[in-house]
């Protein structure tokens, strides 16, 4: 029974192992250099789950996230070529930002051969359609605009955005809606991978702390003299217990 157990510990554990050379495989490219939060910018990781409907469902693994402040002066910013699953938009003035956009390629044969303008509301439209033989057309969800697809950006901290669903609106053929799902695991696996690329300690594990240049080493901190050693003013000599008295 042990032995058995012992087995199963070690496979999940070479899962765990296999899910994140995964993931480092297909999301390590396309992030950008700086990912860890500053004083004065905040960083945002969204996860969406993006597909395309034209008209059938395909899923769309790499993509652009676009958010735009709602506050004057934010503007907007958008992301990278990156995993749906894992998009990173570092350096964010502190604000509340909206979904604007998010963006992929697409390759069908089916694909149609004209714009598809967002529907009130919701919807998507193919950007610079084009027979699909040429090369794969790029496709954009815009999302209608609602506080659960708006996020908050604090300096020195990093805001988990997901996770975010793109799904098939029946009230029409075309439109599409983006809905936000929240996650507690997705958002903890999330953090963690950030911290580990941008060469963070885990949250559970601080880094150790250092004395100040200069600073007077503690009694703690200092080597325990040789047994021989002459007395000094740290190290006192040792004195004997008075004799008991005579009887």
């Amino acid at each position: 029974m042990k032995r058995l157990i012992g087995c199963l510990l070690a496979a999940s554990v070479g899962l765990a192992h296999a899910a994140e050379d995964d993931f480092n495989s297909r999301c390590g490219s396309g992030l950008p250099k700086s990912l860890a939060p500053t004083a004065d910018t905040g960083v945002v990781i969204v996860d969406a789950a993006l597909r395309a409907y034209v008209p059938v469902e395909m899923p769309v693994p790499r993509g652009i996230v676009t958010l735009s402040g709602t506050g004057k002066g934010l503007g907007s910013r958008s992301s990278r070529y990156q995993c749906t699953e894992f998009m990173v938009l570092p350096e964010l003035p502190p604000g509340r930002y909206r979904l604007s956009s998010l963006e992929g390629m697409v390759s069908s044969a089916i694909l149609p051969q004209r714009f598809l303008y967002p529907m009130p509301g919701d919807g998507y439209q193919v950007v610079n359609p084009h027979d699909w033989r040429e090369g794969p057309q790029r496709y954009r969800v815009q999302p209608r605009r609602a506080p659960e697809l708006e996020v908050e950006v604090k300096a020195g901290e990093v805001t988990y955005f997901g996770r975010l669903e793109v799904v098939r609106n029946r009230g029409s053929a075309h439109a599409v809606m983006v809905k936000l799902e929240p996650d507690a695991a997705r958002e903890k696996q999330a953090r963690a991978r950030l911290r580990q690329l941008a060469g963070l300690p885990p949250i559970n594990e601080p880094p150790p702390e250092s004395a100040p240049p200069g600073a007077p080493a503690t009694p703690e901190s200092l080597p325990a003299p040789p047994a021989d050693a002459p007395p000094t003013a740290a190290t006192p000599p040792a004195t004997e217990p008075p004799a008991a008295a005579a009887q």
